[in-house]
């Protein structure tokens, strides 16, 4: 930062304005008391996209994002609407789905914590390239792109933290991609299953319970399968002894 003192100033009242209007099932959890803001500031440091801004970098990000709250199944974004907003997820996880021309859907990935979504919209100034949809319940930071741009034009530390997450996100999907191209659906299957227990798993006694609440459709699109294909490739697995069902929820067996 060569210790030059940022202009960090932005019009909030014309930001909060482009947000627009919500929708009625989501809770507004906008903060602005001043306690409020500095529990927020720790909360983005503790996030591994933010380790290194300043102080001042982050309070004014804590000060213009707007922090939202989604139950579980809702979805944040649209495939093919406009996009003027990112979200950094706060607490919960995501699903990130596209919808083929054939109707099918292909899920790109699971994001968590510390991740960023939406932001390639606010890049391109193109229209979300995929669906958003909350896995669990999620608090979200919300940014305008205004703000977004104001803060990477004046902090190299949070441009090349965005850029290092991105680049991250980019070599895991195509490392995942070339990972699962030579396998069976069975083993691409298990192998998505063993990923989402170390995740988001909880330890049972006999094995790992994956606590995300996931259909066989949603299963299917994360491998790139049918749902019917998933179906059987359950049935073999619990055969194999590799899984069980315990009302709805998968548990990895242990060996």
């Amino acid at each position: 930062m060569g210790g030059m003192r940022l202009q960090w100033n932005c019009n909030s009242s014309a930001t909060r304005k482009a947000y627009g209007t919500h929708n009625p099932l989501m809770h507004d959890l906008m903060i602005t008391d001043t306690s409020s803001i500095a529990e927020r500031v720790n909360s983005l440091r503790s996030l591994s996209l933010f380790e290194g801004l300043t102080n001042e970098e982050l309070h004014f990000l804590a000060t213009e994002a707007q922090l939202r709250f989604y139950a579980a199944g809702m979805t944040i974004f649209h495939q093919g609407e406009p996009g003027s907003t990112c979200h950094i997820i706060v607490r919960g996880k995501v699903r990130v789905f596209v919808i083929g021309e054939d109707g099918r859907e292909l899920s790109v990935s699971i994001f968590g914590p510390g991740e960023i979504v939406g932001e390639m919209a606010l890049f391109e100034n193109l229209p979300r390239s995929a669906n958003v949809e909350t896995l669990e319940p999620t608090w979200t930071l919300e940014l305008h792109q205004d703000v977004l741009l104001h803060g990477l034009a004046h902090s190299t530390t949070l441009a090349c933290s965005l850029l290092r997450a991105l680049s991250s996100r980019l070599r895991h999907m195509t490392e995942e991609a070339e990972g699962l191209a030579s396998l069976t659906v069975a083993d691409r299957l298990l192998l998505r299953l063993q990923r989402l227990a170390e995740w988001s798993g909880r330890p049972v006694a006999d094995g790992v319970r994956i606590a995300l609440p996931m259909t066989q459709q949603e299963l299917a699109a994360l491998i790139g399968t049918s749902r019917e294909s998933v179906n059987r490739a359950l049935s073999g697995l619990r055969k194999q002894g590799k899984i069980r069902l315990d009302n709805g929820w998968i548990v990895l067996l242990n060996k």
